[in-house]
C-alpha cells in the first residue's frame, strides 16, 4: 500500500506556488483541444467536476466550481483541489474570478470538497468539507472530515473561519461526510451533508446553527426517509421545498442497473414528498426518480433566483470515466442551467429562458418527413432545436445530430410512438469512451400523437428536453470534425417537424 504522506508530498497550498510557465503550458494544451465548448462552463485546464456555491449575492449570480488545474499534469506531478470562482448578472455571461478557496490549512490539507453559500446581510457565508487524512504513515488510513466555514466581502474576498464548524463524522457514519447544503428555516441555519453509514449503507446528515450565529453548530441528526438501504454512499445532496412539496436531490453511489434505469457508474436523482419536520427529521417522499436520461450527469446544486425561481446546475460527467479531452489534459464542464418545476410528483427540467441570449441566426422549419431528410442547417456546429414533431401518421421518427454526409456517423434520438419511448444512442458518435456503460439510454415518454423536443448543440455535448421536460437526456460527445450536419427520419409513414433552429 503506498504511503499517504509520499502521495501528497507534491502538494501546493496555493496555484500561485506553481511556476507560472508550467500553468501556461497546460493552459495552452487545453486551449488546443478540437472539444473545447462554446457556451457550457470550462476550466482552463485540469479537472472540473460539482458546482458549488450557487448562490446571489450583491446583485450578481455567483457560482463556484471543484478545480484540479494540474490534475493530468505528470512532470513535474503536482496535485491541488479548491474552488474557482464565476459571476454573473444573466446566468449566461460569466466573468472569471480566478481562484477562490484552495486547500491551505491543517482543516482541508488534502482537499477543498464541495459545499455551498448562502447571502447573509452584507457578505457570502461559504461551507464546504476539508479533507484531511491521519495515520498517514501506516496502512490504517483514517479519513478525518472538518466543514468549514469562509466569508466572502463585496469585494470578492475570502476569510475563513480559524476554527472547523463541525469536527469529524457522526458517531454511527465512516469518515465519509461531506458536501454540506445550506439553508434558512424559521431564523435557523441548517445544512444537509452525505454520509455513509457504519454498515456501508448511504444517508443524509442534518447539522443546524442556533440563530444567526454560523459559528456555532451542532450535530442535529439523521434525515429520515423510508429507503434505508439505496446505495452505499450519497453524495451532494440538496434539500429544498418548492411549490408546497420537499425535494432531496442527491447522488447516491452503488446502485445496481435496473433495465433502463441506473446504467451509468453513479447516479444522480431526487425524492419529492412532505416538507420536512424540523422537530424529528422526518421526510415522507415517493420513490426515487433519475434526474437526468443520459449518459453523463452528476453532482446537481440548486438555487433560489431572486423570482423565486429554482436553477439547477450539475457536473457534466462522471468520476472515474475516461474522457477523450483527457489528452489535452482537461476533464469535464458545467450542463446548461436549468429551471426545476414540480409537477404531479415529479420534476420537470427546462432551459432557463436567459439563454435565449445566445441565440443568433434564426432557420424556421416545416417538413414532411419520410425518407432520410437532411435539415437546413445554420452556419454554426453549436445550435439550438425547438419544434414539434407530429407521429400521427408515423411510426417512429428519428433524428441524427452532428452527422457526417453519408449519416455514417451521428447522435440519433429515437421517437417510437408504438411503444411510447425516446431512445439516444452515441453507438456512432465518434470517438468512443465508456462503452463498458452502454451506449444507449431510453425512457419511457406518454403522447398522444405530438411531441416536443428542445435541444441544445455544442461542440462536444448535446442536451435534450423531451416534452415539458419530464425527461432529459444528457450527454458528451466528441464528432469528427466532418459531423456537422442534421438528418431526419420517418419510418412507418411520414412525420411532420414544425419549430425553429438558432446558431448559438
Amino acid at each position: 500500500m503506498v504511503n499517504k504522506s509520499a502521495q501528497f508530498k507534491n502538494m501546493v497550498k496555493h496555484i500561485s506556488q506553481v511556476p507560472e510557465s508550467i500553468v501556461r503550458q497546460e493552459e495552452k494544451l487545453t486551449a488546443a483541444s478540437p472539444f473545447r465548448q462554446k457556451f457550457h462552463i470550462e476550466a482552463k485546464s485540469g479537472f472540473l467536476n460539482d458546482p458549488n456555491g450557487l448562490s446571489f449575492f450583491n446583485g450578481k449570480y455567483h457560482l463556484f466550481y471543484q478545480w484540479t488545474p494540474l490534475a493530468f499534469k505528470q512532470n513535474p506531478s503536482i496535485w491541488h483541489h479548491g474552488w474557482y470562482h464565476l459571476i454573473s448578472s444573466d446566468l449566461v455571461n460569466w466573468q472569471d474570478m480566478g481562484p477562490a478557496i484552495e486547500s491551505d490549512t491543517s482543516l482541508d490539507k488534502h482537499g477543498t470538497y464541495s459545499g455551498s453559500a448562502i447571502a447573509v446581510d452584507d457578505k457570502l457565508f461559504c461551507m464546504y468539507t476539508g479533507n484531511t487524512w491521519t495515520n498517514t504513515q501506516t496502512d490504517d488510513w483514517r479519513r478525518l472530515p472538518y466543514q468549514v466555514g469562509v466569508w466572502m466581502d463585496q469585494k470578492n474576498h475570502f476569510k475563513k473561519i480559524d476554527k472547523p464548524l463541525i469536527t469529524d463524522t457522526f458517531s454511527d457514519c465512516t469518515g465519509h461526510l461531506r458536501d454540506p447544503k445550506i439553508w434558512m428555516h424559521d431564523n435557523n441555519y441548517y445544512a444537509i451533508l452525505g454520509a455513509q453509514r457504519k454498515d456501508l449503507t448511504g444517508t443524509a446528515k442534518i447539522i443546524k446553527s442556533a440563530g444567526r450565529d454560523l459559528t456555532s453548530w451542532q450535530k442535529y441528526g439523521e434525515l429520515k426517509t423510508n429507503e434505508p438501504h439505496l446505495g452505499y454512499m450519497w453524495e451532494c445532496p440538496d434539500y429544498f421545498e418548492l411549490n408546497g412539496r420537499g425535494v432531496l436531490l442527491f447522488s447516491p453511489q452503488g446502485l445496481s442497473a435496473e433495465d433502463e434505469y441506473y446504467n451509468n457508474i453513479y447516479q444522480t436523482g431526487y425524492f419529492i414528498g412532505e416538507p420536512l419536520d424540523y422537530d424529528t427529521l422526518e421526510f415522507k417522499h415517493g420513490k426515487f426518480h433519475e434526474l437526468d436520461a443520459g449518459f453523463d450527469f452528476y453532482a446537481s446544486q440548486t438555487l433560489e433566483a431572486p423570482d423565486g425561481r429554482r436553477i439547477m446546475f450539475a457536473w457534466f460527467g462522471i468520476s472515474e470515466i475516461d474522457y477523450p479531452t483527457t489528452k489535452y489534459h482537461y476533464s469535464g464542464c458545467l450542463t446548461i442551467p436549468r429551471e426545476l418545476i414540480v409537477k404531479d410528483k415529479k420534476l420537470l427540467q427546462r432551459p432557463i429562458r436567459e439563454l435565449e441570449k445566445l441565440r443568433k441566426k434564426e432557420i424556421q422549419k416545416d417538413v414532411l418527413v419520410d425518407g432520410l431528410t437532411e435539415l437546413s442547417i445554420t452556419e454554426n456546429i453549436t445550435q439550438e432545436l425547438d419544434f414539434e414533431v407530429d407521429l400521427s401518421s408515423a411510426d417512429k421518427f428519428m433524428l441524427d445530430l452532428r452527422a457526417n454526409q453519408d449519416n455514417s456517423q451521428h447522435t440519433r434520438l429515437i421517437i417510437d410512438k408504438n411503444e411510447q419511448c425516446c431512445l439516444l444512442s452515441r453507438k456512432k458518435s465518434g470517438i468512443s469512451f465508456a462503452e463498458k456503460y452502454g451506449v444507449e439510454r431510453r425512457r419511457q415518454v406518454k403522447f398522444a400523437r405530438n411531441l416536443r423536443v428542445h435541444i441544445f448543440i455544442d461542440v462536444s455535448s448535446v442536451e435534450i428536453f423531451i416534452g415539458k421536460g419530464e425527461v432529459v437526456f444528457s450527454a458528451r460527445i466528441f464528432p469528427n470534425d466532418d459531423q456537422t450536419k442534421i438528418f431526419a427520419q420517418s419510418i412507418g409513414g411520414k412525420s411532420h417537424l414544425i419549430g425553429k433552429i438558432w446558431d448559438l
